[in-house]
């Protein structure tokens, strides 16, 4: 007897409501240096308002394009920024490591595509990964168990084993936002725990119509890590002196607050400013008030 064909998920249609309404007003009031608290504001509404444990937000680049991205397992696009709403345990800090970090966040050396496609591809490199960025370029948002991936086949992968079950992942809701024709903005939704139920439709239409109309947040997070003007993001260190300057401090308050000498930071500025492709602080600004690409 042959299987049943795979059941392709029904258009989502989104909803919007007052409370709706009530998150975009608050978002838009965080100012241009608040983009990381108005990414935790957005977690933590939808994880309150469906019931989610975690929401992790990913920014994705595409760092490989043409016939190279077809035979690529991600379709030549890579991971390059992830903020969970709660933190990772020190065992999928770990499996991240094996695989993810020097995957998607490495340089593009020539070793870069055989490390891509060595025998541990597989396992980390899930059925929901490659529908997620195989849909680049329009807004969606899936469940596990909407039809959009065959969940019964994805049950018996070592990859749902290592990143589902033994993280006790019930259901993950994948919301994908396409920020530019090269950035793609992603918000995984969980559910975990034994007793959890899968997310229903209305759910996902709930977050799923949060998130379409916040257009200028996706883009601030991707201005924030440096990924509308390079494909890795800016470190840590940078993005501290990137807040300071939009906040409005000095330079030498800059430094001392960072430990660093006045001279040296302003190396680190001037490096900012050419990474924004921008010549001063305003042109920086308003890159963050949508005034410039």
């Amino acid at each position: 007897m042959s299987a049943p064909a795979h059941r392709l998920p029904a258009p989502t249609e989104f909803l919007v409501t007052e409370e709706t309404f009530a998150l975009w007003q608050s978002l838009a009031a965080f100012p241009a240096d608040q983009t990381e608290a108005a990414l935790r504001h957005l977690q933590e509404w939808l994880a309150r308002k469906i019931a989610a444990d975690n929401v992790i937000w990913v920014g994705a680049v595409r760092v490989i394009d043409g016939p190279a991205a077809r035979d690529d397992p991600f379709s030549g696009w890579r991971l390059r920024a992830r903020r969970p709403l709660q933190p990772d345990s020190a065992a999928y800090r770990r499996l991240l490591a094996g695989y993810y970090a020097p995957d998607h966040n490495g340089k593009l050396t020539p070793a870069f595509h055989d490390r891509s496609h060595d025998e541990r591809r597989d396992a980390h490199v899930g059925m929901p990964g490659r529908a997620s960025l195989a849909g680049a370029g329009r807004f969606r948002v899936h469940r596990l168990r909407d039809g959009w991936i065959d969940f019964v086949a994805f049950k018996r992968t070592l990859h749902y084993q290592l990143y589902y079950r033994d993280q006790g992942i019930v259901d993950r809701m994948t919301i994908g936002f396409p920020a530019t024709p090269d950035a793609e903005s992603f918000l995984l939704i969980d559910r975990q725990g034994p007793r959890r139920r899968p997310f229903t439709a209305r759910e996902a239409a709930l977050a799923g119509g949060a998130a379409r109309g916040i257009p200028e947040l996706h883009r601030r997070l991707f201005l924030t890590h440096g990924l509308f003007t390079g494909d890795r993001p800016l470190s840590p260190a940078a993005r501290e002196i990137l807040h300071g300057l939009l906040s409005g401090l000095s330079e030498k308050e800059i430094a001392a607050r960072i430990g660093q000498r006045p001279a040296t930071l302003h190396k680190y500025v001037t490096a900012l400013y050419t990474r924004h492709r921008v010549k001063s602080r305003a042109a920086l600004m308003a890159q963050w008030l949508g005034r410039t690409s």
